[in-house]
């Protein structure tokens, strides 16, 4: 009995650890969607590696048809070069990953990225209110209680029409598709 209910405890505390560790993106993608539905092309800046399961899950939440560019940074160093990466490769807005170890919303290198971005008209959206203080459009999330938070202040251009033709013509180091899900390329800020 004691064994049941021990291993019952820790498989209570492994799913709740999960649960925490990836992110709901389906409120922000809906919102994203309504906000731009001709925009498709999702930036991203992360440690691929360290957040695979939260960008994976952005591709759940984006779906098919959606494309996610992920810059793969793992210095603080890189955020002007991720965003500049991002903004050559036509992203519409960017995604900043809440559990990043270096551009979470909140963090030095993701301010550096959004406002890197947004003065070349590309917006940016979070899922927390911290994201709002550092120059993303709105944040909606866990961290919001669910809640649309809007910026009172934009910074740059936000309303900018991209041409859709950069899809063909990325040049990536790995491309991930999945069905049901949006296509991620992976490319490397170095």
């Amino acid at each position: 009995m004691t064994r049941i209910s021990t291993f019952l405890s820790v498989a209570a505390v492994v799913a709740a650890g999960l649960a925490l560790s990836a992110e709901d993106f389906q409120p922000l993608m809906k919102t994203t969607q309504a906000t731009w539905p001709d925009k498709q092309h999702i930036g991203v800046i992360c440690n691929y590696r360290a957040n695979e399961a939260q960008v994976k899950a952005l591709a759940r939440a984006a779906g098919e048809g959606s494309f996610i560019t992920v810059v793969d940074a793992r210095s603080v160093d890189h955020a002007a070069t991720a965003a500049a990466l991002l903004a050559n490769h036509r992203t519409d807005y960017l995604v900043l990953m809440p559990g990043d170890r270096l551009f979470r919303d909140g963090s030095f290198g993701a301010t550096v990225a959004v406002n890197q971005l947004a003065v070349r008209g590309v917006p940016s959206v979070g899922t927390s209110p911290m994201a709002l203080r550092q120059g993303a459009v709105f944040s909606v999330g866990e961290a919001t209680g669910g809640q649309v938070l809007v910026t009172d202040r934009l910074i740059g251009t936000v309303d900018v029409i991209l041409p859709d033709q950069t899809r063909s013509s990325l040049k990536t180091s790995q491309v991930f598709r999945e069905e049901g899900m949006a296509t991620i390329a992976l490319l490397t800020s170095e």
